[in-house]
């Protein structure tokens, strides 16, 4: 077969092409990840710390979508180690695997493969050449993959006593967990996965609860100008699904945060707030309805236009109930 051109093939780098490929450990470190700590007397943060001095692996911040899980992992971790360099955060998925945490196979220039490091180990390496300071690894959504699958070896390794004892990895290497690196993780209770989570890591970590709060949801539409009538109507709603005994419709505070009148509050319920209890009864469409009903104290159905003259009475008035219906 002839050949397609007459020039000699070469390989071609990314700097050959021009782009510029920043190849280092603080790579995933971005200014957008510098978030303002948290004050010392934050009832959050002094439990995280009490569960690190108690000796454990780890802290996961549990509770449901929407009570600041995230917000309070990333701002505390910086917190903690008083330096943003010293700060990773990664996000666990359905399709996070050994080779994207641990290490992993990467095409090399000129052909074949060669074995990375990945998030874990490079951090571990940072923390270990730096003994005097605290590094922390931030896993938001920590139980959406199988966790154990992810970490490996490294598993039984977090222990506290067992850091700083070499551990063999799939491939052979060596792998040192330092005393000096904590993992602050988030995790929504209602995820597939938990169960086979917590028989993994029950033991090596603590959990610390972030219910949905009322005073926090009172706190939010205060501090965004919402008039005090329509606060004690959203707040009354809030506390009203709080109490109800299903745990699958409890949601967050921030769910409500641009719920400020009675016209972005029904944007709410239409772009969050339905979707996420539609979801939540999809085998109990009672209480469906019935949050639907709650709801309607805080924004009452707009009101229907006059039947036109000759209009066929059936039709206008199955009309509110029908639409009712679409939306509950």
């Amino acid at each position: 077969m002839p050949s397609l051109t007459a020039n000699r093939v070469r390989p071609l780098s990314l700097n050959d092409l021009g782009i510029q490929y920043e190849n280092s450990r603080h790579a995933e470190q971005s200014e957008e990840s510098v978030f303002e700590p948290v004050s010392a007397d934050d009832e959050i943060l002094v439990e995280v710390k009490a569960a690190i001095a108690m000796g454990f692996a780890g802290v996961i911040l549990s509770g449901p979508p929407g009570t600041g899980k995230s917000w309070y992992a990333k701002r505390i971790a910086q917190t903690i180690s008083g330096n943003p360099d010293n700060v990773r955060i990664v996000q666990f998925h359905a399709s996070y695997q050994y080779e994207d945490f641990m290490e992993g196979f990467m095409p090399k220039d000129g052909g074949g493969f060669e074995l990375h490091k990945k998030v874990f180990p490079l951090l571990c390496d940072d923390a270990a050449e730096l003994p005097d300071e605290t590094f922390v690894l931030v896993i938001d959504e920590i139980s959406r993959c199988d966790v154990a699958r992810v970490f490996g070896e490294a598993l039984t390794y977090m222990e506290v006593d067992k850091r700083g004892l070499p551990c063999t990895m799939a491939s052979g290497s060596l792998l040192v967990v330092p005393a000096n690196l904590i993992i602050l993780a988030t995790m929504n209770p209602w995820d597939k996965g938990v169960d086979e989570m917590d028989v993994a890591l029950e033991r090596r970590f603590a959990q610390i609860n972030m219910p949905p709060s009322v005073p926090a949801l009172r706190k939010i539409l205060g501090d965004n100008g919402a008039d005090g009538t329509f606060v004690d109507l959203v707040a009354t709603f809030f506390d009203g699904v709080l109490k109800i005994e299903d745990d699958a419709v409890h949601l967050g505070h921030a769910y409500f945060n641009n719920c400020l009148d009675e016209t972005s509050a029904r944007r709410v319920w239409d772009y969050r707030l339905f979707p996420f209890f539609k979801k939540a009864c999809r085998l109990d469409r009672d209480l469906l309805q019935r949050i639907r009903r709650m709801w309607l104290n805080v924004v009452p159905e707009p009101q229907q236009q006059a039947p036109t003259q000759g209009a066929p009475n059936g039709d206008v008035a199955g009309q509110p109930a029908v639409q009712a219906d679409q939306a509950g």
